[in-house]
């Protein structure tokens, strides 16, 4: 099985050049098309997205694997730090403006895909201190004096910011998947599934191996135990294609094989965390791109559960956007 037309994306185009002649070396198809895509910028984002729905590009899987790994804490131009935005918010945004031609595009015998790669470092994630008083999920991790805390993200052990606030976009990246996989229609019109490709030979590394002694232990650990990128890709291509895809909507996969999540993700803990992470992610990205709300919110009653929950929040102001999940009701009016 093939793909009739297969659309690249790089962060330039200069990698876009190279990636599309890459490709066409080794496949059997030369109906292949690159375009430029800098996930570090939510206007990219947004002419992706308007450029898919301008040239009517028909998407019948859409896979996210694109990541980063840096061991500073650094904002993005749009105010969101490196990994949370790369990672986490804009795989987010792009998933969500790819649903309705994922929808379009959806057979009457199969679903459509959207299959979000994360990894099996989602076990190694920390907990969440006192995330019920958190108004918002996201802009309490994206706060500079909490992401670089020795007792917020970081593990024991951990003296850098990369491991944790990466880890825990992974485990984000799960909970995105699953979520609405609770809400969502059945049979449903899209199957989604975060999978973990395995430690592959790849540039996620790039970042961290300015340090010398990272660079060695990261090319020791990548000569010893590192799949090929080839290896790697069968494993983010084969949700695309599985047959019964259908059976494993809103699972996680690793290794082409359904798997349990970590325990943290699976705690009841872990599961309000989901919950109240759409609704506060939509406030979010409904700055970003008003018309998300209209395509990605849950039910109305599950709306209103979760601001009855939140009512020590409150503003009379509905263009405040920053209030936590009683702006996501006020919104969806």
């Amino acid at each position: 099985m093939w793909a009739l037309r297969l659309l690249l994306t790089t962060r330039n185009e200069a990698k876009c050049k190279q990636a599309k002649q890459d490709v066409e070396q080794c496949s059997v198809t030369n109906n292949i098309e690159a375009w430029s895509l800098e996930l570090g910028s939510f206007d990219s984002v947004r002419k992706f997205a308007d450029r898919i729905q301008s040239e009517g590009f028909p998407i019948n899987a859409f896979i996210a694997n694109a990541s980063i790994a840096t061991f500073t804490y650094v904002k993005m131009q749009d105010g969101w730090e490196t990994m949370l935005q790369v990672n986490y918010l804009s795989t987010a945004l792009l998933s969500i403006l790819m649903l309705p031609h994922l929808i379009k595009s959806m057979m009457a015998s199969d679903t459509a895909r959207l299959v979000i790669v994360t990894s099996d470092a989602h076990f190694r994630a920390n907990k969440l201190k006192g995330v019920a008083n958190w108004p918002s999920i996201l802009r309490k991790l994206n706060d500079d004096e909490y992401c670089t805390a020795s007792d917020a993200l970081y593990t024991q052990g951990c003296d850098v910011h990369s491991p944790c606030l990466a880890t825990t976009c992974q485990v984000l990246q799960v909970m995105f998947v699953r979520e609405p996989a609770s809400w969502l229609p059945n049979p449903t019109p899209v199957s989604t599934t975060s999978i973990n490709p395995g430690f592959c030979h790849s540039h996620l590394t790039r970042s961290i191996e300015s340090n010398l002694v990272m660079k060695l232990m990261v090319h020791v650990g990548k000569a010893l135990l590192a799949r090929t990128t080839e290896m790697g890709s069968r494993a983010l291509v084969h949700p695309a294609v599985e047959p019964s895809e259908r059976d494993r909507h809103g699972r996680y996969v690793s290794c082409v094989e359904v798997a349990k999540e970590s325990d943290y993700a699976l705690s009841e803990e872990g599961k309000e965390i989901s919950r109240h992470l759409w609704p506060g992610q939509v406030v979010i990205i409904n700055v970003i791109l008003r018309i998300v709300r209209r395509i990605c919110l849950p039910p109305s009653d599950y709306q209103q559960k979760l601001c009855v929950s939140r009512t020590k929040l409150s503003t009379k102001d509905t263009s405040v956007v920053d209030c936590g999940t009683r702006c996501v009701c006020q919104y969806a009016k």
